[in-house]
């Protein structure tokens, strides 16, 4: 609004406008100064110094360069040091990949015509960033010249940050900062090339010797170093993602870089009436390398920093707080969160970290008093979940009249005015914290073999969320919930060892169609919450498989994922595969044998069939250990098959190999194994490499295939590989005296030359009548001759091989 011309300020105006101005600044929330290093790198650009290139080949691991002619404009100094150039003119680029697997994920994600041996594109720009020796490398070239900034140059870079912004979300300059502030004069560092080509959509190649988890562009990287990740709306995504040539050729891959241990968090939410969320989290951490100053955090990018501030912990004298910077641009926008210190930190330094915030949309209010929790690993600010385990002491204040139910013990409980105060404590350090918020009812139950306490929490009301469903009944829903849990909890802690918490909480969410654990706190769906009838009323038909089994494969996580958590995306099978093979041994036991043969037979059809929206076979995708990245544009569902279904079959194949009939508990050997590396890994992360060896431990003659007493074999072929044999047989059975003779011949196809396999071989005696008589031993493709004779309780009406699916084979 415009003031009118007429009106004049009198002198008592002014006064009280002024008044209310210091008012307003000392209310204000205090600002921390922007670190100055971090605002001369944002605002870096071409300053007019130039080389001119002509047939200059920059080699960076996987990737080659090829600039043929034009100039790169050199960006303003940053901290003394030349940290990018825009280069315009033209130019090619060459990814050639270090591995087979990885040469077929990169041929997938770019749709390429069989054949594929690299990827290549020409372009006109390119901006580089980095702190590597690229700056010697371009001066070694051809002479610096000096000018005046070129306008091309300025608007290739302008044009780049906007897309740092707004596609990426990801700021590249805090992984410059890191080098530039943790390890000043680094001449090692990462080295980023942002790249517009013709045929590839803008893309950043980039080589990090810190990981591609210091980047920022994906959850669990680790170490691996060379990355090409691709912006576009249905073809995006990390097309290439290995260490370095020289790594793979040594089998030596340099593992993640970390630069801080958290020890515990103190966590204080004030939920609001609106349903938005303040908080203050205080942070104790070590240093794990000399020199810190920048330190990223995860935060949800709408709850906004608004203060921050440190204290060096000294023996013997209580910390001082200082005032810290930190950087988190705007919500929309490239608004990764981080800290700075104004001082380096060394190494081994016990700190402590506090950070005040607030923000909007962590809760949505989905009605009938049923909140969704969103984002629900960085609702608070983390140095990192599900790699760095923490004890936490959680504090929520919330409006009276609603409860929350939090990872951890509840330790108090009170109201005060119209708030109510719920504070939980971890006793163990644990992988994440969350919490799920609304109004409920609780029923707890004991399970006296495994000494664990489920909880049931169930809405009062239903959700608007979703389709109508008619009267749902709460306690009868949660009791059917708590049977699921006191099972789960009961076999699981047979099968794998004992839990370190001692309850856990089961809960219901407005989502219909998922369910997820955190550590002692379950979220199931809401549509697990309804009878069969009301979900067949609804049509959902296709989901009972899923209803009936998402309980026991949440509570499996409360092993696979807290418990023991996988070091990496590549060793997400073990947190994922894991809890869907707990999932069909808890259907054997509460519904059969039946039930879990059922289990892998529809886990087998999955991860051989094209689901709708993929255009090739689940199967053909890639192995189990690329993880997540299986989900191209191309293959969606694949990482649901190869990391869920074929990751559970892993597990289900050792089960079978392990297998002792023999033995009063078959599965005393499978069992042994098992508990041996919950007891080995409780509270770390775990790769495939360390499960494979806690098996070699429990080798049995069985898995011992190969005769040197290792599972090379069977990882290499299982895990790291894509075979998937299909079995042919012509065997029959006659009378033989006493004896029956079973002779013909078993066939293996589809495999390469090394693939081993034992398969079994039974006689079907009767209806549902099926006894194993022995096993092959094939390798390759092979034709393997039998003949034997054997005396059976009665004559068999025919001879099958691998009934049970015990090798997992194509049918």
């Amino acid at each position: 609004m415009s003031i009118p011309s007429r009106l004049r300020w009198t002198g008592a105006l002014a006064l009280s406008l002024w008044a209310i101005l210091i008012a307003g600044m000392i209310a204000a929330p205090l600002q921390a100064a922007t670190d100055p290093t971090y605002a001369a790198l944002r605002g870096a650009r071409p300053d007019g110094r130039k080389i001119p290139v002509h047939d200059l080949v920059l080699e960076r691991d996987a990737f080659r360069f090829q600039l043929d002619s034009g100039a790169l404009h050199l960006l303003a100094p940053v901290a003394g040091r030349t940290i990018g150039a825009v280069f315009v003119g033209k130019g090619s680029y060459r990814l050639t990949p270090a591995t087979p697997y990885e040469l077929r994920q990169l041929a997938l994600s770019s749709r390429s015509d069989p054949g594929f041996e690299a990827l290549t594109d020409t372009f006109d720009n390119l901006l580089l960033l980095f702190t590597d020796g690229t700056l010697e490398e371009l001066e070694r070239h051809a002479a610096v010249q000096t000018g005046a900034p070129d306008p091309q140059a300025l608007d290739v870079q302008e044009r780049w940050l906007k897309r740092q912004q707004k596609d990426f979300k990801t700021n590249f300059h805090l992984r410059i900062l890191q080098d530039l502030l943790n390890t000043p004069g680094r001449t090692d560092g990462v080295f980023l090339a942002l790249i517009d080509g013709h045929k590839v959509p803008p893309a950043l190649a980039a080589v990090d010797p810190d990981g591609a988890e210091a980047l920022r562009i994906g959850s669990r990287l680790g170490g691996e170093d060379t990355v090409f990740l691709v912006f576009d709306q249905t073809r995006g995504g990390i097309w290439y993602l290995c260490d370095r040539k020289d790594e793979v050729a040594r089998h030596q891959p340099t593992p993640e870089k970390r630069l801080a241990d958290a020890l515990d968090y103190r966590i204080e939410t004030e939920v609001k009436k609106n349903a938005d969320v303040a908080g203050q989290a205080t942070v104790r951490f070590q240093t794990l390398v000399e020199g810190l100053r920048v330190l990223p955090l995860h935060l949800m990018s709408k709850l906004r920093i608004e203060d921050a501030s440190y204290a060096v912990e000294t023996a013997g004298s209580e910390p001082a707080w200082k005032p810290l910077a930190w950087v988190q641009e705007e919500e929309k926008k490239d608004a990764d969160a981080a800290v700075v210190f104004p001082e380096p930190l060394a190494k081994g330094a016990t700190v402590r970290l506090r950070l005040s915030y607030q923000g909007y949309d962590v809760l949505e209010n989905v009605g009938g008093k049923t909140f969704v929790v969103a984002a629900r690993a960085s609702w608070y600010p983390n140095l990192g979940i599900f790699s760095d385990p923490a004890k936490y002491d959680l504090i929520y204040r919330i409006p009276s009249g609603f409860d929350v139910v939090s990872v951890g013990n509840r330790v108090d409980e009170r109201t005060e005015g119209k708030q109510k105060i719920s504070e939980w404590r971890t006793d163990t350090p644990v992988q994440v914290a969350g919490f799920n918020y609304g109004k409920f009812q609780r029923l707890a139950r004991k399970d006296d073999v495994s000494g664990v306490e489920v909880e049931v929490y169930t809405g009062e009301d239903r959700p608007d969320l979703g389709p109508e469903v008619g009267l749902v009944s709460a306690s009868r829903l949660a009791d059917s919930a708590a049977v699921d849990g006191l099972n789960s909890a009961r076999i699981f802690s047979t099968y794998f060892g004992p839990l370190p918490q001692t309850h856990v909480a089961i809960t219901q969410q407005a989502q219909w169609t998922f369910g997820q654990s955190w550590p002692s706190l379950i979220f199931l769906p809401y549509a697990s919450f309804l009878t069969s009838t009301q979900r067949a009323a609804l049509g959902l038909y296709r989901m009972t498989d899923f209803i009936n089994q998402v309980g026991f494969h949440e509570f499996a996580h409360q092993w696979w994922g807290h418990l023991v958590a996988g070091a990496t995306y590549r060793d997400e099978w073990l947190e994922e595969g894991f809890a869907e093979f707990s999932a069909a041994l808890a259907v054997q036991h509460t519904q059969g044998w039946d039930g879990y043969h059922a289990f892998w037979r529809n886990a087998r059809k999955f991860m051989f069939e094209k689901s709708p929206g993929n255009a090739i076979a689940h199967d053909k995708a890639g192995p189990i250990s690329q993880g997540w990245r299986l989900g191209t544009s191309i293959s969606p569902s694949a990482p649901q098959a190869m990391i869920y279904s074929k990751g559970g079959y892993v597990l289900h194949m050792l089960r079978t190999l392990m297998w002792d009939a023999k033995s009063k508990t078959p599965d005393a050997n499978f069992m042994a194994m098992m508990k041996d590396f919950t007891s080995t890994y409780a509270g770390k992360p775990a790769t495939t490499a360390d499960f494979q060896h806690v098996v070699e431990r429990h080798m049995v003659p069985a898995l011992n295939a190969a005769g040197d007493g290792k599972m090379d074999w069977f990882f290499n072929q299982w895990v790291y590989g894509m075979d998937v044999p299909r079995y042919v047989s012509d065997l029959k059975v006659e009378k033989a005296g006493d004896e029956y003779r079973i002779h013909g011949q078993v066939t293996q196809q589809g495999v390469g030359k090394t693939f081993r396999a034992l398969v079994p071989v039974q006689v079907e005696l009767g209806k549902n009548e099926i006894a194993r008589i022995g096993a092959i031993g094939m390798t390759g493709e092979a034709t393997v001759p039998i003949d034997v004779k054997l005396k059976l309780p009665k004559e068999p009406r025919r001879v099958l091989i691998n009934a049970y699916g015990e090798v997992l084979a194509r049918d």
